[in-house]
């Protein structure tokens, strides 16, 4: 049997009247890969902080006899004007807390009355840490995470180059080898959303490596393809609960099917169980029976009474279907657009982003475009849209080709109006339900849906541009990384609408359970050519 790593015992966790852990209870064992799922704003990042700190309002966390735990952060802060060498040489948090425990103690030691009461414990666990920092590389933290850096793709850059010369992808690749440093006898690895600013290949090198990694993990991703990689166990956060399943995140899908299909049966039991019970309590009150086991009955009861709650709160609530016009504008031929001998150079630049290459797409194709941070897949789409000029060569559109354009920047929304009212400006023939369950699905809350798009976030305006695309007439989508700030909710409502237009698709995604779902072909760009595969992204992944 694996050793215990972490037992979480009934742990609650709230900030101020909010509450986000109620009566959360599971153990980490030693080989544990346990993928943490559930909304946006359910509490995954907090369950991860939680335990990491203890500092749960009620409950009880218990850690191993002299576990340790890394965190590789969400946030993956760098400082543009340090060098690789420097930025490399930043000391993680694994390293800053032994070195701050190493720091205290010498403090004590160096004052005379330490040495009045047991210090010999003290002193062992001093030798233990200077141990536990030698043997993680803490003192040479630059020359493990550069050999991370090489197989990242970045040996390449002499080291006293400035992280600003960089690009975004890159100073992600740096950030991420900065973290990964240091692993050497950690005991469980908490990862919130690693994948974030990755493209596939590196999210692909990260998943091998992960897969080495001889300790536990405990990981928040809305990446359902990495989870399926790389997890053995998901834990999901639904209405403050955990709900355990064992395998990858397919076979937790597999099992929350199955287990909602026997879910009356369970509330069943559960009432028959809280029925039992109260039974007993009125008989021993009629017997004046006030003693251990009454006390007992009502902590059972209170049990089952949160169970068949819980329980209640998962019988799926149907949802309003959202109305996509799918159909598309029935104008164009089958030929639907053609490159022929297509160049495109920058300035600056030694290598072509395309170098004659010859592209010709169909009514019906429904194709992601792959390939590494600075292949042209967005310059790809920008062409066919117009924002680009080809540098040489001929890109033609077909007479009757109305496209549709996923823009990063959200040009075409007005920011002066508010969510419904941007919808109501393109489809006045929706009524209102309708838009505000559209708005719901792709996560508004009530009060969000009546501010003005120019006091949203960012993520919230690429929301409102995706479901304003969606009920456009055209019959090209042109996306961009359309599920970025998505939930698993909101992706499989794209997902599902995606699948059923009839017009043509292409999208640059690094979400690869997206591309499986949704996509026909994959167009592959490497070195300024491309090759078209046939299929999805697990299609593509077996033949290329």
């Amino acid at each position: 049997m694996d050793r215990q790593l972490i037992k979480v015992d009934e742990v609650s966790r709230s900030f101020g009247a909010v509450d986000v852990l109620k009566d959360i209870s599971f153990n980490v064992n030693e080989g544990d890969r346990i993928g943490i799922v559930g909304h946006n704003g359910s509490g995954k990042t907090t369950l991860l902080n939680t335990i990491s700190h203890r500092n749960q309002d009620l409950g009880d966390i218990e850690f191993s006899e002299g576990l340790r735990i890394a965190y590789l952060t969400q946030i993956r802060d760098i400082d543009d004007d340090a060098s690789i060498e420097e930025e490399l040489a930043r000391k993680g948090r694994q390293f800053l807390e032994l070195e701050e425990e190493i720091t205290g103690i010498e403090e004590q030691m160096g004052k005379p009355e330490f040495y009045d009461g047991e210090w010999q414990p003290v002193l062992d666990r001093y030798a233990e840490l200077q141990q536990m920092l030698a043997s993680s590389g803490g003192a040479n933290v630059a020359a493990r995470a550069g050999s991370i850096l090489k197989r990242l793709g970045l040996g390449h850059h002499p080291l006293d180059m400035k992280v600003n010369s960089l690009s975004g992808g890159e100073r992600a690749k740096l950030a991420l080898a900065r973290q990964l440093v240091g692993l050497d006898g950690i005991d469980v690895l908490f990862l919130d959303e690693p994948t974030n600013h990755l493209d596939i290949e590196t999210t692909e090198w990260l998943e091998g490596f992960l897969l080495e990694f001889p300790g536990a993990m405990m990981i928040v991703s809305h990446d359902r393809y990495f989870l399926d990689k790389v997890c053995n166990r998901i834990i999901e956060i639904e209405n403050h609960l955990v709900w355990q399943y064992t395998g990858n995140y397919s076979e937790h899908l597999r099992q929350k099917i199955a287990s909602e299909a026997a879910l009356g049966d369970m509330i069943a039991t559960v009432e028959k169980k809280i029925k039992s019970t109260l039974g007993a309590l009125q008989h021993m009150k009629r017997n004046n029976k006030y003693d251990k086991s009454i006390s007992a009955k009502h902590k059972m009861l209170e049990r089952l009474q949160r169970q068949r709650k819980a329980l209640k709160a998962r019988v799926p609530q149907k949802r309003k279907a959202m109305r996509f016009n799918l159909e598309s504008v029935d104008k164009a031929s089958m030929d639907v657009l053609e490159l022929k001998q297509v160049s495109k150079r920058y300035d600056g630049l030694e290598k072509a982003i395309l170098d004659t290459v010859d592209l010709s797409i169909s009514k019906g194709q429904r194709i992601g475009l792959v390939g590494g941070n600075g292949s042209g897949k967005t310059t790809m789409l920008k062409m066919i849209n117009g924002d680009e000029e080809v540098t040489g060569g001929e890109l033609e559109v077909s007479p009757g080709v109305v496209l549709g354009y996923f823009h990063q920047d959200h040009r075409t929304l007005d920011f002066g109006l508010n969510p419904v009212q941007q919808i109501q400006r393109l489809r006045p023939d929706m009524e209102y339900g309708d838009i505000r369950a559209a708005l719901g699905r792709f996560q508004f809350a009530k009060g969000q849906v009546d501010t003005k798009l120019a006091d949203l976030s960012g993520g919230e305006r690429a929301r409102v541009a995706l479901l304003k695309l969606l009920l456009e007439d055209n019959n090209m989508l042109l996306l961009d990384e359309p599920t970025n700030h998505l939930d698993v909710d909101a992706k499989e409502s794209l997902e599902d609408a995606l699948s059923e237009y009839e017009g043509v698709i292409m999208t640059v995604s690094h979400d690869r359970w997206f591309l499986d779902q949704v996509v026909n072909w994959v167009l592959e760009l490497k070195e300024g050519s491309i090759k078209m595969f046939r299929g999805n992204y697990s299609n593509y992944v077996s033949n290329r």
